[in-house]
């Protein structure tokens, strides 16, 4: 029986290049063009990869270098609308809702800080969904998903196009449903709360697919994975460090370092304590316990350095009114550096972010290799 490879992309807005570093050295150490990963999942900005990848999944090679390109350019104008008179009335209507609460006619208020119409235009642009079906109908793909937020009632919702063989699956605080994934669907998946605009689908709006998803595997498992490559984009800190940290002398936190740790919660904590928790179950099934469940190997790569710490050295390449916006909440200097490592979408940023993915995979050469070959 063909065993099928997952493949776990979890949200970090422009955080996510990382992912593309880490998936074109995959690539490269396995030389397998065709049918690399047949289970592709994604939250957040690792909607962005996971939708791009399984459109074009009839050809890891050309997919990968084509995606690595595309992180390797971006700027900011062409994920966010910095027009001075955009930024203005977005933050005109943050402050009048703030300001003057009920008061305040309906529609005149913003529940965002930030326009990412060009976001929109840019995925249009360079990813065709039309061949995510063919990639389906003609085996190079098993099965793809995007996970979003419900903001009525806040349960996380799974977006999902696959083989006739999947089924749908729910949870007391989550559930799937088949779909043909479109634009809508990636851009809800990816609207980072409070920065990036709700998103309308059908009757209700959605948001970023990891504030809610506190399984970030189990997509993929729904989706038929036998095995999972999870990419992570929290550098591990030792927990001398962190508690280090946690103890020593620091001023009053600005909104832009509550905000960092806020998303940092948001995108990274889920995917670490589901891994640990599967790794666990597949123990506990080793050792002969739960015989009914099937153990699914899981793999994980994970940053060798803080990526975070990273964006700081790349402020100054921002536009300005995009410095401006941030400056205002705090992210200046080394303050704030996580939350600006969301934002900071500038090929300054994000081209040693692929990089850095790709070096940490080829280090992990032997161990990946062996984990893929025997799928």
């Amino acid at each position: 029986m063909n065993k099928k490879l997952g493949l776990v992309m979890t949200g970090g807005g422009a955080r996510a290049a990382y992912q593309v570093g880490v998936v074109r050295a995959i690539y490269e150490l396995t030389n397998r063009k065709h049918n690399l990963f047949e289970v592709i999942t994604g939250n957040s900005a690792g909607a962005i990869n996971s939708t791009y990848l399984a459109a074009n999944a009839e050809n890891w090679d050309v997919a990968t270098h084509n995606l690595t390109a595309l992180w390797g350019r971006v700027k900011p104008e062409n994920v966010f609308d910095l027009r001075t008179r955009t930024i203005s009335e977005l933050g005109l209507k943050w402050m009048s809702g703030t300001l003057l609460g009920g008061l305040t006619p309906k529609g005149s208020t913003a529940n965002h800080l930030l326009d990412t119409a060009p976001l929109r235009k840019l995925a249009q642009r360079e990813i065709n969904f039309e061949d995510i079906i063919k990639n389906l109908k003609q085996g190079h793909l098993y099965g793809v998903s995007l996970s979003t937020t419900n903001y009525n009632s806040g349960s996380n919702v799974v977006f999902y196009q696959g083989h006739e063989k999947i089924n749908d699956w729910s949870r007391s605080d989550r559930f799937s449903l088949r779909c043909d994934i479109k634009i809508d669907h990636l851009m809800a998946s990816a609207a980072i709360p409070f920065f990036f605009p709700p998103v309308q689908i059908g009757q209700s709006f959605f948001g970023d697919g990891c504030i809610r998803q506190t399984t970030p595997l189990s997509p993929a498992i729904h989706l038929g994975a036998d095995k999972i490559i999870g990419i992570g984009v929290r550098y591990p800190r030792p927990h001398e460090q962190v508690k280090h940290m946690a103890l020593s002398p620091f001023q009053n936190p600005t909104i832009g370092q509550i905000a960092g740790v806020m998303l940092n919660a948001i995108f990274m904590d889920a995917l670490e304590a589901d891994v640990e928790r599967m790794r666990r179950i597949n123990e506990l099934i080793a050792e002969g316990a739960h015989k009914e469940l099937k153990s699914i190997p899981i793999l994980m790569i994970k940053p060798s350095r803080d990526l975070g710490k990273m964006s700081a050295d790349h402020v100054k390449e921002l536009p300005q009114m995009l410095r401006y916006l941030l400056k205002g909440i705090g992210v200046a200097g080394n303050e704030g550096t996580d939350l600006l490592s969301y934002l900071a979408f500038d090929s300054s940023y994000t081209k040693p972010l692929v990089e850095l993915g790709y070096d940490d995979t080829m280090k992990m050469k032997n161990e990946i290799v062996r984990f893929i070959d025997d799928v």
